[in-house]
């Protein structure tokens, strides 16, 4: 076994904790950790294309943060719009008596706000003007409820 194999294998172990619908993803490489865990990009052999998995730990840790997960995956499923992303699955827990992380499954895109800011010194006025509209497009369209159906803010 090659060097690489044995790290994605080892990530791939680490990550999915039993998780029975996890095998059909293959685990490619960390590319980010945050307060609530860790993201991988992935391989989704079912539908063909990579994804984003986030993996959030200890989910009930704190009630104030299960509530804003809670709160973000509620949310996140019914929006459908190209300025907000998508989550495609999540995975359920292979029993209730043990739950205690969550997989998400997003959509993976190819950087983050804060990663190309912080990467790029030379972003020019139209950069800024063209991140300010996508963020007001995803904005209105969440205001206006259109993703939510029933719900109007």
């Amino acid at each position: 076994m090659q060097p690489d194999q044995r790290k994605k294998s080892s990530v791939d172990v680490d990550f999915f904790t039993e998780y029975g619908e996890g095998s059909r993803y293959k685990i490619e490489e960390v590319i980010g950790k945050g307060s609530y865990g860790v993201v991988c990009s992935a391989y989704d052999t079912h539908i063909g294309e990579k994804v984003a998995i986030k993996k959030i730990n200890d989910i009930f840790e704190h009630v104030s943060d299960a509530t804003r997960i809670l709160r973000e995956i509620k949310l996140l499923r019914l929006l459908r719009h190209p300025d907000i992303v998508e989550i495609k699955h999540i995975l359920l827990p292979p029993s209730r008596r043990e739950f205690k992380d969550i997989y998400v499954v997003f959509e993976l895109m190819e950087s983050d706000l804060h990663q190309v800011i912080k990467a790029n010194d030379d972003l020019t006025p139209e950069h800024y003007q063209f991140f300010l509209y996508q963020l007001l497009r995803g904005l209105k369209y969440i205001h206006t409820g259109d993703g939510l159906g029933f719900l109007k803010f």
